[in-house]
């Protein structure tokens, strides 16, 4: 089995559960499995003990670890580093401060929902085909 390949779930790191779950509910509708947790180090939790995403959507600011702190961690772990990262934040970063981090994109909140569907297309299988 090859551990480096991706999956088809997107995963959400939100500490707000109410934001979590319509970004959940929104790609499911759009045909894009998603998991959700509530900070980075259940994030961490769940990548070390389960298929990786293809993508995942990482809030920065959050409670127990923060997305700055899961970002250094996701690198330094040679398992992890390569899920790309699409950072979906209100914390209103420079284009520099988002470069820093080596995320593939920022999002800023609120997110235009076309353009997260998009960015997450580019990553994430389409796998909802026969539903509609």
């Amino acid at each position: 089995m090859d551990e480096t390949r991706t999956g088809d779930c997107a995963l959400v790191v939100e500490d707000q559960e109410v934001v979590r779950k319509m970004v959940q509910e929104i790609l499911q509708e759009c045909g894009y499995p998603t998991t959700g947790v509530a900070n980075g180090a259940e994030a961490l939790n769940y990548l070390r003990s389960s298929a990786p995403p293809c993508v995942i959507l990482l809030d920065l600011m959050m409670p127990v670890m923060n997305g700055w702190e899961f970002r250094r961690e996701q690198l330094q772990d040679d398992a992890l580093a390569s899920i790309p990262v699409v950072v979906l934040s209100g914390a209103g970063l420079q284009p520099e401060e988002a470069a820093n981090l080596g995320v593939d994109r920022y999002l800023p909140k609120p997110v235009d929902l076309r353009l997260l569907l998009d960015v997450v297309g580019q990553y994430c299988p389409h796998v909802a085909e026969s539903a509609s």
